[in-house]
């Protein structure tokens, strides 16, 4: 299966064509290796997936044959993200908030 349609179908994306725009755009790789939309994906692969400042990280467990319910998602891939990653996310999230409220003293 391409990776812009394994993304599609394990619900990190809304549409097909915004995994591919993430591809395109070097969002996404695979076993460290930037992923065209294109690339072919097999269980025990990592993918790498850099979506709102967060890289989220899993391993492919099984192909789905079309788009899973949420669900299900859990039977396709592993998702080993830190949660480092989140509170690194959440800071940032605070001190832009922190910033915005001097600015309207």
């Amino acid at each position: 299966m391409r990776i812009d349609q394994y993304l599609w179908a394990v619900r990190y994306f809304k549409s097909r064509s915004l995994a591919t725009k993430a591809c395109k755009k070097g969002h996404v790789s695979v076993n460290n290796q930037v992923a065209k939309p294109s690339r072919e994906i097999f269980p025990m692969d990592k993918i790498i997936i850099r979506k709102e400042q967060i890289n989220h990280s899993l391993n492919v467990l099984d192909i789905p044959n079309s788009r899973v319910g949420a669900k299900l998602v859990d039977i396709y891939r592993l998702n080993t993200t830190p949660k480092e990653e989140f509170k690194q996310n959440e800071l940032q999230s605070l001190a832009q908030d922190y910033y915005l409220s001097l600015i309207h003293i």
